[in-house]
């Protein structure tokens, strides 16, 4: 009789201890709403959606990288269209005042507007994005051009460039592209435009107009390659939050709980928990009455 007790005793604690087990992890899982709650629910999911996870958390973090390069390229573009219109005006007053008509004073005039545009110019070299040196490369906290015993010199450093997904991708413009050419840049150029203004030298102001537009010309395709980097920029950032969404559905059909099913279930286990210890008791008190009687 001793064995047997025992032998109910010990099976009546295993059942226990195995639908108490199901019942915590059951109300574990509807607490946190996540069917894993630990690598040892689910070793082989457990270790997929880490994975998931850190490439979500890398493509997370190279999506903000792309929209703040492409909020750079867009401020780029602000500060060169502004710097077209001002060489177009420098061309403009080049050939008006180169004319053999125009005169001495229509001429002096004129280079207080040239000195007034490179001041202009200065300014949109010195362009700012989020506190920032847009025309500066790698060296943003640095002025992009300087002048030192009359010559004007790029002071920054390489372009900027963005890592995707394991390739390197330059956004940036430097000043040294768009300001300066191989021999000549705008701000020596403006220089030269107003002497010649100043001096009334009809030739000197002519001989400006090809500079001008051989500066304008590489201007011009500097900022038509802004439009081709900004292109690449939002067709990767696509590309991420497509495969965003994708990792984060897989995530979730991994990981989170389907409460329809988990709440039945839990009732079934606190059924089963109850009718075991209901069961256990009117056994054991039929026993205790044998051994009285």
């Amino acid at each position: 009789m001793r064995i047997t007790q025992q032998i109910l005793h010990r099976s009546f604690l295993r059942n226990l201890e195995r639908i108490e087990e199901n019942i915590n992890r059951v109300f574990e899982e509807v607490a946190s709403g996540k069917k894993i709650t630990r690598p040892s629910d689910d070793p082989v999911s457990a270790v997929r959606i880490m994975d998931m996870k850190d490439e979500l958390s890398v493509n997370e973090q190279c999506e903000k990288n792309i929209e703040f390069a492409i909020s750079w390229l867009n401020v780029t573009e602000t500060a060169i269209n502004s710097l077209e219109n001002l060489v177009n005006r420098l061309e403009e007053i080049a050939i008006s005042m180169g004319s053999d008509n125009a005169s001495e004073y229509a001429r002096k005039a004129s280079a207080e507007e040239v000195r007034r545009l490179k001041e202009q110019a200065f300014m949109i070299a010195n362009t700012k994005f989020r506190g920032y040196y847009i025309f500066s490369g790698e060296k943003t906290d640095t002025p992009p051009v300087s002048l030192s015993d009359g010559e004007y010199n790029y002071q920054g450093g390489d372009p900027l460039s963005i890592n995707l997904k394991g390739e390197e991708f330059t956004y940036s413009l430097t000043a040294s592209e768009i300001f300066f050419t191989s021999d000549d840049n705008i701000f020596k150029l403006m220089d030269d435009l107003a002497a010649a203004l100043e001096d009334n030298d009809s030739d000197a102001i002519r001989d400006c107009t090809g500079r001008i537009q051989k500066i304008f010309l590489q201007i011009n395709l500097k900022h038509t390659s802004i439009g081709s980097r900004t292109n690449t920029l939002e067709n990767v950032k696509n590309r991420l939050y497509d495969r965003r969404i994708e990792i984060s559905k897989i995530i979730s059909q991994k990981e989170d709980l389907d409460m329809a099913e988990a709440i039945p279930k839990l009732y079934i286990y606190q059924t089963s928990y109850q009718a075991l210890l209901h069961s256990f008791a009117k056994i054991t008190s039929v026993r205790l009455f044998d051994i009285i009687t």
